[in-house]
């Protein structure tokens, strides 16, 4: 269990860091074209190292996945980026309806406690949000495809191997932003800063990450998955300190402090369980 927790909060970690590179990446071509070519490139290297694996479940998670990205990559641009942040983060509250009506998971007292105050920290470490306008109702979709590839791991990683759900997946993401990027006549002009974050988003964002949640979140579950995910806007704040210069201001600082004693609540059961001699672990 607390291997998992453990590949699981480096996941989280892995997938803030793609954060900062992203945007340094964004800054010289199209967010579309950019997915296409991060998926393009995971899905060449999966195909290589795992094969192509079971088409259905695969298929799925990429559906589910490209509405994510797409959603969130098209609303951005009708909303503001601290609101955007704070919207998608709320994928956490959409995890437990769908682990309960997918795998009947239950969720326990300290994960309650713990989803409540990660609300409130991501509020505050996202700076605050006020009125509603389009971009926000496909922030909305966009949390919710997350939260449904989230449960779907879970569910899927129990009934076949783990590293069969990579390569499908990709290439699905991979024609259907392919698709939506002509659609918007993306133009896919880049320069070498792009091309080096979009192999690191690749590699490191997709291939690993997602195959550390298809290791290990069936393990854990889907509701303790989302909560040590909670993990990743702090990554991604710190990482953007040091590689764009970002700040937190003291509310936003404060934001974070309650978003790791969420973490911390929510993995109480676990901390503090006893061994067979009585013994803390």
């Amino acid at each position: 269990m607390k291997k998992s927790i453990f590949y699981i909060i480096l996941a989280a970690l892995l997938m803030g860091s793609t954060f900062p590179i992203q945007k340094l990446g964004l800054n010289n071509i199209n967010p579309l074209a950019y997915t296409t070519l991060r998926f393009f490139i995971a899905f060449i290297f999966s195909s290589i190292i795992f094969k192509f694996g079971n088409f259905f479940y695969s298929s799925i998670l990429g559906i589910v996945l490209s509405i994510g990205y797409i959603s969130q990559i098209v609303g951005i641009k009708y909303t503001t980026a601290t609101k955007a942040g704070f919207i998608t983060s709320q994928y956490i509250i959409f995890i437990p309806i769908f682990a309960y009506l997918i795998n009947r998971e239950k969720i326990n007292k300290f994960q309650i406690i713990g989803l409540t105050f990660s609300i409130v920290g991501s509020y505050l470490l996202s700076g605050g949000i006020n009125g509603f306008n389009i971009g926000d109702m496909l922030m909305i979709i966009c949390a919710i495809s997350f939260a449904l590839h989230i449960v779907l791991i879970t569910n899927f990683s129990q009934k076949v191997e783990e590293k069969s759900l990579l390569t499908f997946q990709f290439l699905t993401v991979t024609i259907i932003s392919g698709i939506f990027s002509l659609i918007f006549k993306a133009s896919y002009n880049i320069n070498a800063i792009s091309l080096l974050t979009i192999f690191y988003s690749a590699i490191i964002g997709s291939i690993i990450v997602i195959f550390l949640q298809l290791k290990h979140q069936k393990n854990i579950g889907s509701n303790l998955t989302a909560i040590l995910f909670l993990t990743q806007p702090i990554f991604s704040a710190l990482l953007s300190f040091i590689i764009l210069k970002e700040t937190l201001n003291a509310t936003q600082f404060l934001g974070a402090i309650i978003l790791i004693l969420s973490i911390l609540t929510a993995n109480s059961k676990y901390i503090f369980q006893k061994n067979n001699k009585g013994e803390f672990q």
